[in-house]
């Protein structure tokens, strides 16, 4: 059995002032074109299938082209198996899978080939590709008290929240293994944050509070390959080429400009995988830089500064600095977007900061919008109201309208 590993595709979000549908619209033909070309069985999907932004209507729309993308795989067989991510909103995908039929198969742990499968809740389940050759998978979506069975009004604090998250999912795992068949390959497909890996924003630390964190060594011993969403950076964990973090579809903020993107493919037999699993690249969007330090000459010379492709299908960010006598902010701004079509934002740094230098760092995100800021305060005002889920509901559906 052939499987591609995938993971973050984000669809439907934006960047800044810039809508990515095209981006990520071409990335998904690209993962489709590799697993013709590969004669994959199944596509994982490690989660956050959609940004947390994305209406109902935005995310139909993105699976009617993922379904007609892959309409040849399908029609061959193949099976997609996605899990939920942190950034795949609870109540809009659970609209989204009931009237697509992507919840987990009714009445069995048996997954029907030749359909995608975008799972909510933890599962294991089998899947028979072609007779007789079959695999299981240990599936486990981004940790939530919903996803996970607990009461969401139970915490104090979001650190004991995610130490409890963290406990459970070990627990689950735990448990599984009585499910597991020994003599059947095991992939876990799993939306996780394990301690160890990567990062693209090498400024930031995620803690306990910020999220649910997993020892490096989390990882049970009857599973043959680990097929990890979440961060957004490619790596084989701790040099271990079976436990993947495949990386997010495209290059999704300016942190991660320099970062490769592919997918993981996957070979298994009876025996767990077959050889070492190989890389698959994934041509991404280029994103540019420019710096501006506040002479004239650099607005009439700005097109030379990208080159000629980058600049029509690249994404530009431009970071510039305001001196006395130099260009207005008015001035740049038009001179920026007469120039490049795609830009995404024109930051200001401050002159008193040293050359380019901006008041927060590209691609780093503050460990709490003013989304998360949000619903961290409903949470807790509400902790024991009956109307809490009712509220935090409420909610979201307005922060997804702030987020477009």
């Amino acid at each position: 059995m052939r499987v591609i590993h995938t993971a973050d595709w984000h669809l439907c979000t934006k960047l800044d002032r810039v809508d990515r549908t095209n981006d990520l619209k071409a990335r998904v033909e690209a993962v489709a074109g590799l697993c013709d070309d590969h004669a994959a069985d199944v596509l994982v999907i490690a989660g956050d299938l959609f940004c947390d932004a994305a209406s109902v209507d935005d995310m139909a729309a993105a699976l009617d082209h993922l379904h007609a993308t892959f309409a040849g795989f399908f029609g061959r067989g193949g099976t997609v198996v996605a899990v939920t991510g942190n950034h795949d909103r609870e109540a809009r995908v659970g609209l989204v899978r009931q009237g697509m039929r992507l919840a987990a198969p009714a009445g069995g742990r048996h997954l029907r080939p030749g359909r995608m499968y975008l799972l909510s809740q933890p599962l294991v389940a089998a899947l028979e590709a072609r007779p007789g050759d079959v695999a299981q998978f240990v599936l486990l979506p981004y940790p939530t008290a919903t996803r996970y069975g607990l009461p969401n009004d139970k915490f104090v604090s979001t650190a004991e929240q995610n130490r409890t998250l963290n406990e459970r999912v070990r627990g689950w795992l735990a448990d599984a293994q009585s499910e597991i068949d020994p003599k059947l390959p095991t992939v876990m497909v799993g939306h996780l944050h394990v301690a160890g890996a990567g990062l693209s924003h090498t400024l930031y630390r995620i803690t306990e509070t910020d999220d649910v964190v997993f020892d490096h060594g989390f990882r049970p011993g009857w599973v043959q390959y680990a097929a990890l969403g979440h961060i957004h950076k490619p790596q084989a964990l701790g040099g271990q080429q079976t436990v993947r973090y495949s990386g997010s579809l495209d290059r999704l903020d300016f942190g991660e400009r320099d970062d490769d993107k592919g997918v993981v493919l996957v070979e298994l037999d009876r025996n767990g995988v077959v050889g070492q699993p190989t890389w698959l690249p994934i041509a991404p969007t280029p994103m540019h830089r420019i710096d501006l330090t506040g002479t004239a000459d650099e607005l009439t010379g700005l097109a030379g500064m990208v080159p000629d492709r980058g600049r029509w299908t690249g994404l530009i960010r431009v970071v510039a600095t305001l001196v006395p006598g130099g260009p207005t902010r008015d001035e740049i701004v038009r001179a920026v977007r007469a120039t490049f079509p795609r830009y995404t934002e024109v930051a200001w740094a401050r002159p008193d900061r040293g050359e380019g230098a901006e008041d927060a760092p590209e691609g780093v995100r503050p460990a709490a919008d003013h989304r998360a800021t949000v619903r961290d305060y409903l949470a807790a005002k509400m902790a024991g109201d009956p109307d809490r889920q009712a509220v935090l509901d409420l909610a979201e559906l307005f922060l997804a309208e702030d987020g477009r």
